[in-house]
């Protein structure tokens, strides 16, 4: 990542490698790794794992997934250099395809220790997605 000097972000890089594999036709398991140093990434380690089950006789899908990541301690990153707990997150989401073209994802989010509001110890996000194919 070039450097952002109006926004006070040095240069930096990362690497992430990711893995996944349909299993049985049904279930989709993953697990991602990556690194970053500077660039203003709020984690400089992170590690994310968890799966996606196709629903049988519905065209759904259910997922689960979860990170630890350590907080950018550098003070380069978008999390505050007194995130010194490293995060913890858990992910639930159901995909629906309502249409052939549209698919909507509703998703809840718990983080422990968020490297960006150190102040919390625990946060809920709810979320919802949509999917328009064209």
């Amino acid at each position: 990542a070039d450097e952002r000097t109006d926004a006070g972000v040095p240069d930096g890089w990362g690497a992430q490698c990711s893995f996944s594999r349909r299993l049985r036709e049904r279930w989709l398991p993953f697990l991602r790794v990556g690194y970053a140093s500077g660039g203003g990434a709020a984690l400089d380690r992170s590690v994310s794992t968890g799966f996606a089950y196709d629903v049988p006789g519905r065209d759904t899908v259910f997922g689960l997934g979860v990170n630890w990541g350590r907080p950018n301690r550098s003070g380069s990153g978008t999390a505050t250099a007194t995130a010194t707990e490293d995060q913890y997150t858990v992910e639930a989401y159901y995909r629906v395809q309502l249409f052939d073209r549209l698919a909507i994802t509703p998703d809840v989010q718990v983080i422990k220790n968020p490297a960006a509001n150190p102040d919390a110890d625990l946060i809920c996000i709810a979320g919802l997605r949509a999917r328009l194919a064209f």
